[in-house]
């Protein structure tokens, strides 16, 4: 009998968490039982929620909450019967029995600094294009306190707050005006001292100009703006996460420095202070 084993990769949507893949590796399972096991790949704490959604799912053991360190891997963390899978157990849709949340640090443990005053990510006088709420894609709980800046493609990105590179993608030149090209947006994420994190998006292919495992100072250069991912026009999609047990990543209201008070308005353009 051939032996299999699955792991699930923490490398979904920076966005969300709905659609989870399986991928096989080498340590065997039981005649009766698939064992899952997940890993995180960044280098920050990820949080992981699972909640059931079908009844089938009362036949698995799993793992309701689960809080990995860097690298970490947690072998076992779901039990799944055979019985209950497809013919060709290589293939297995998590989500047709699982909804999953996911956050980007410990929901214990961070905490947003509300009186940090940020640096827009860019130096050149931009319009923003969807404010907090937009309705176009910024509706959702992980995105409600995202800015889009429409910057040009080739414009230069800098670090809106110190913090060290935990995650980042420069490999795709898709873009497109739906969500299935959600997962194809360029980015950069990092980490702050107080937990949360900010996701820099839609940058160039190939416009990381920072590695993961950097330490990056307030003000410094990380990368240089495309087009990639779900949008529409050449844009920076700024927002800072935090994880909570409930929501995974949730979006948390910031501000920007010269412009305290100021609510930004879409249309209207913003260039940095300083």
């Amino acid at each position: 009998m051939r032996n299999l084993f699955f792991f699930l990769l923490l490398s979904f949507s920076v966005c969300n968490a709905q659609h989870v893949s399986i991928k096989r590796d080498s340590i065997s399972s039981t005649k009766d039982t698939i064992f899952l096991s997940v890993k995180n790949n960044m280098l920050s704490p990820m949080f992981l929620k699972i909640i059931p959604i079908d009844s089938t799912s009362r036949s698995i053991v799993y793992t309701k909450n689960t809080v990995l360190q860097p690298s970490e891997k947690l072998i076992g963390f779901m039990k799944v019967p055979r019985n209950i899978l497809e013919t060709d157990t290589s293939k297995i849709n998590l989500s047709n029995y699982f909804s999953f949340k996911a956050g980007y640090g410990d929901p214990s443990t961070v905490k947003h600094n509300n009186t940090y005053q940020y640096l827009l990510p860019y130096k050149k006088r931009r319009k923003l294009i969807q404010g907090n709420f937009g309705k176009f894609s910024h509706d959702h709980i992980a995105s409600n306190h995202a800015f889009d800046f429409g910057t040009q493609i080739g414009d230069t990105l800098y670090a809106a707050r110190e913090g060290k590179v935990v995650m980042l993608k420069e490999d795709s030149k898709k873009h497109g005006r739906t969500r299935k090209y959600i997962n194809d947006g360029n980015y950069i994420i990092i980490q702050h001292d107080d937990g949360t994190t900010a996701s820099y998006y839609h940058l160039d292919f190939k416009g990381a100009l920072v590695e993961k495992g950097d330490l990056v100072q307030r003000g410094q250069v990380i990368g240089i703006s495309g087009m990639t991912g779900f949008t529409t026009v050449p844009h920076v999609h700024f927002v800072v996460h935090k994880a909570t047990v409930d929501n995974g990543n949730v979006s948390v209201p910031i501000q920007f420095e010269g412009y305290i008070g100021k609510k930004f308005k879409k249309g209207k353009r913003y260039a940095r202070k300083k």
